[in-house]
């Protein structure tokens, strides 16, 4: 499989489902961490302002517990994307990084307004190390992701032990194996 990942909770889920191996995004985990602390720095030393100000934080009056829930129900989207258009192989594939980018998309203005639409444990990681401000609440953004990577990865099992594939049979086919009665294995 050759997907670039550059989001920890996707490497997590592409672990849990064996589309990735589990030493692959070992090593990812901790490039992904240094990454976004790089990125944080840079973004202090090059913009004007406290790098404290992009902290991701949970909106007046939402509690943590449904901040770890918004959490977790965006990672929900944005990685049964992943899994069913980059992970799964069909003809649609070509357009796996359109959609993905356009649910991520969907996903940040959902929950913008109530968490800062994280969604990555690295996005809120890097600006709390370099700022040295860790929101009592910053666990969320940790928990969150991990706990929707983990219930999407177990629905998305669930899927293929149904044989989800097999729903559409020929769905594959082009116009010329449907038009000279190719079979596809």
């Amino acid at each position: 499989m050759c997907i670039r990942l550059t989001i920890i909770q996707v490497t997590l889920s592409l672990v849990i489902t064996r589309e990735l191996p589990w030493l692959r995004g070992l090593v990812l985990l901790p490039a992904q961490l240094l990454g976004a602390m790089l990125a944080a720095w840079l973004a202090s030393m090059l913009l004007p302002g406290d790098i404290a100000s992009v902290n991701t934080g949970l909106a007046r009056g939402l509690s943590s517990t449904h901040g770890l829930f918004v959490e977790a129900l965006l990672t929900c989207e944005l990685v049964i994307t992943v899994l069913m258009l980059a992970a799964q192989k069909s003809n649609a594939t070509f357009i796996a990084p359109l959609v993905i980018g356009l649910a991520l998309f969907v996903a940040e203005l959902a929950g913008i307004a109530y968490t800062g639409a994280s969604l990555n444990p690295a996005r809120s990681f890097g600006p709390a190390v370099v700022s040295g401000v860790f929101p009592k609440h910053h666990w969320i953004y940790w928990a969150g992701p991990f706990l929707g990577s983990a219930v999407t990865s177990g629905f998305y099992g669930y899927l293929l032990g149904f044989k989800f594939q097999e729903a559409n049979p020929g769905q594959d086919r082009t116009g010329e194996e449907v038009a000279v009665g190719i079979e596809r294995a």
